[in-house]
């Protein structure tokens, strides 16, 4: 399902959203300020939204990995899909990259002894904003997109004079578009509530609350899931990172 697309979401979704859309459209007013057709307990909110998740929980949300990858890494998640990051992982393809003569030994040493991949908010996380990418904005993205090794990585290197610019000439900046099963994302969470959002803003109720999620995948992505990897500088890349109207132009290395 699309999140913004309430024509590719499942039929048991619209119909429990249909059945509690009193409950949910309650809420929504009661904490806008407004005056609902009746009051709505916080547990009754709740006890709504679980049985939101349950019916989610069986659905995939497409959702967008914003990256950069070399050819092989490319390779690697068409065909064994997106893995769990850690440590281990972030050390394996700093020497992947020696092997492959794309740095030496002196700037692996570096890469491998300065990353948080191992910090616990890191670990065993993929995340996916499940929206176009241009929504993040320029300042929301670009650093993903500029710097192989991801966040982990760069947030320690974007200022350095000698690793910095080596990070912005590896790979290619790169869109993963994923079919991300909800009963991967550790939940309940704050999509159920948008989703909720979504559906009555759709009929008629006005919002000003957030409805776009982002969210993070805690098991690993199946390779049939994976879509398609979009590459910079391909007409949909352009398209949903709007990449073109940045300050600072993205670059192949």
């Amino acid at each position: 399902m699309i999140l913004s697309d309430e024509n590719t979401w499942p039929t048991d979704v619209i119909k429990y959203l249909e059945r509690e859309e009193g409950t949910f459209r309650a809420w929504e007013e009661q904490s806008a300020g407004l005056s609902p057709a009746r009051i709505v307990s916080g547990p009754e909110y709740d006890a709504a939204l679980y049985g939101l998740r349950a019916a989610l929980d069986a659905c995939e949300l497409r959702g967008y990995h914003c990256t950069r990858l070399t050819e092989s890494e490319i390779g690697h998640i068409v065909a064994n899909g997106m893995q769990l990051p850690s440590g281990s992982m972030l050390r394996k393809r700093i020497h992947a990259l020696q092997g492959d003569g794309l740095i030496d030994a002196t700037v692996a040493k570096r890469l491998v002894e300065k990353n948080q991949a191992d910090e616990e908010n890191r670990a065993g996380r993929i995340w996916f904003c499940f929206f176009p990418p241009y929504l993040a904005g320029e300042s929301g993205i670009e650093s993903l997109l500029r710097y192989w090794g991801g966040e982990a990585l760069y947030n320690l290197h974007d200022r350095d004079p000698e690793t910095e610019p080596i990070l912005a000439r590896i790979g290619t900046p790169c869109l993963i578009e994923a079919d991300v099963p909800i009963s991967s994302m550790k939940g309940p969470s704050f999509l159920d509530m948008k989703v909720a959002r979504q559906f009555l803003m759709r009929r008629g109720f006005r919002s000003s609350e957030p409805v776009e999620h982002e969210d993070r995948a805690i098991k690993a992505i199946p390779p049939q899931n994976i879509k398609r990897i979009i590459r910079y500088p391909e007409r949909d890349f352009i398209k949903l990172t709007r990449c073109d109207e940045w300050e600072k132009p993205l670059s192949n290395g």
